[in-house]
């Protein structure tokens, strides 16, 4: 990948952008007034354009352009906020002071709102296993500066992780996150509009029994998963689905309460 400045700060930007291309291993080079499309051609690669406030990919295949946008997190905060009803906060029966896992943290969106539900007092943490959009991720939560404050501070209290969700979960304690979440849907996402441009660097990974077996033994309270309402994972992995009447997607839960009953002979619970 290519890494420069805006055309008009190339001088303000240069240390970032020395710095952007080392964290991602890319080639930095001076913009020279020279247009994206022409960078793309020269180099026929991938090029990050570092403006003031924001990251911009342009991907080598003429794809959309990206730049993070926290994209329906704005709606889905400001309803939660005036209904304290979010789908997914229901799901997991989130409350003030939680911590919550994002096994497939995409653009943080659900991220977003789950912060908002546990409020300061809770965390966050979003896994994402491309680096290039977790770092872009990481990078739009920590300078995005449009909305209320409650969202902004938000934000920037979540923490992302490059990782593939199945070596993170491997690597976590027993029952040290109190709610655990997947959304595999996040690959029919990519069709929209605005985030068209990442389709060439999206892991599409499919969930797998050892990836649930892993958040079961990692979640203190809930599992949670987001699909469509006809996928066949809800009963493949033995959720309990809560239907939304006209939605094309439904969620589903696992409740840990429901797990120890199922173990009988341990003095222990995992």
């Amino acid at each position: 990948m290519i890494i420069t400045t805006a055309r008009k700060q190339v001088g303000t930007l240069a240390e970032l952008v020395k710095v952007i291309s080392n964290d991602l291993n890319a080639i930095s080079l001076t913009r020279d007034d020279r247009s994206v499309a022409a960078l793309v051609q020269e180099f026929e690669d991938d090029v990050l354009v570092v403006g003031k406030d924001r990251l911009t990919l342009y991907p080598k295949d003429g794809g959309t352009p990206f730049f993070y946008h926290p994209n329906s997190a704005m709606f889905r905060v400001k309803q939660f906020v005036a209904t304290s009803y979010d789908p997914l906060v229901e799901a997991g029966k989130m409350e003030k002071g939680m911590s919550v896992l994002d096994c497939t943290l995409g653009l943080a969106a659900d991220a977003l709102v789950a912060k908002i539900a546990v409020g300061k007092e809770g965390h966050v943490t979003g896994v994402e296993a491309n680096q290039l959009l977790a770092y872009l991720v990481r990078y739009g939560l920590q300078q995005w500066t449009d909305g209320p404050k409650l969202l902004l501070h938000a934000m920037k209290e979540i923490e992302v992780i490059h990782q593939s969700h199945l070596t993170y979960l491997q690597s976590c304690e027993d029952q040290s996150v109190d709610v655990i979440y997947f959304d595999p849907m996040f690959e029919a996402d990519l069709d929209s509009k605005g985030i068209a441009g990442l389709k060439s660097f999206a892991v599409y990974d499919d969930l797998t029994d050892e990836a649930i077996e892993q958040a079961k033994r990692v979640a203190r309270k809930r599992v949670v998963l987001k699909d469509h309402y006809l996928s066949e994972r809800f009963h493949k992995f033995h959720f309990q689905v809560q239907k939304r009447q006209h939605a094309m997607f439904h969620y589903g839960f696992i409740e840990k309460k429901g797990l120890k009953k199922q173990k009988s002979g341990e003095d222990d619970e995992r």
